[in-house]
C-alpha cells in the first residue's frame, strides 16, 4: 500500500485486476497480488498511464505505443520505489499487445498485415475491408465489410 499512498492524487479501487479507467480516472488494482513483484509492477504500470496522460486513443497502433511508453515509464517508477523489475513479465505484457494488434490487423482473407484507418482496416493486397471491436478486452472478431 506504500505505492498507493505515494500517489494520493489518484483514485484507487480494489478489484480483481489491474487497469486504468480513464473515463472515471480510477486505477483498479488487485490487492491480493500486491504482495508479489508482478503485482507491484502492474500497479506502477497503471499509474504510469495516469502520469503520462493516457486518456484516449483512436487507432490500435496508438494503444500499442501508449502501452510501450507506459512500460518504459514503469521502469523509472520501479527504480524510484525500489522495486525489482521482472523483465520477463514486462516483455510478456508488451508481447500480448503485439499479438492483439496482429490479430486485429491481419487481413481475414490473405493474412496481410494492414494499417487501421477511420476505425476500419483495408487490405491493399486483396482489397478486403473489415472492422474490429473498439473494446480492447473483447475477443477479437474481424467482420469483413467489403472486398
Amino acid at each position: 500500500m506504500e505505492i498507493i499512498a505515494s500517489f494520493n492524487q489518484y483514485r484507487f479501487l480494489p478489484a480483481g485486476f489491474f487497469s486504468y479507467d480513464a473515463a472515471d480516472e480510477i486505477i483498479n488494482y488487485d490487492p491480493l497480488r500486491l504482495n508479489h513483484t508482478t503485482g507491484k509492477i502492474s500497479l506502477l504500470h497503471e499509474i504510469s498511464h495516469c502520469e503520462l496522460g493516457h486518456f484516449h486513443y483512436q487507432h490500435d497502433l496508438e494503444l500499442l505505443m501508449m502501452e510501450t511508453e507506459a512500460w518504459h515509464y514503469t521502469r523509472k517508477l520501479a527504480l524510484k520505489h525500489g522495486i525489482d523489475l521482472d523483465e520477463d513479465y514486462i516483455e510478456e505484457c508488451i508481447l500480448s499487445y503485439n499479438t492483439w494488434v496482429e490479430k486485429r490487423a491481419c487481413c481475414p482473407r490473405c493474412n496481410n498485415f494492414c494499417i487501421e484507418s477511420d476505425n476500419k482496416y483495408h487490405c491493399f493486397i486483396c482489397n478486403a475491408a473489415w472492422r474490429v471491436s473498439p473494446e480492447p478486452q473483447l475477443q477479437i472478431r474481424r467482420r469483413q465489410i467489403a472486398g
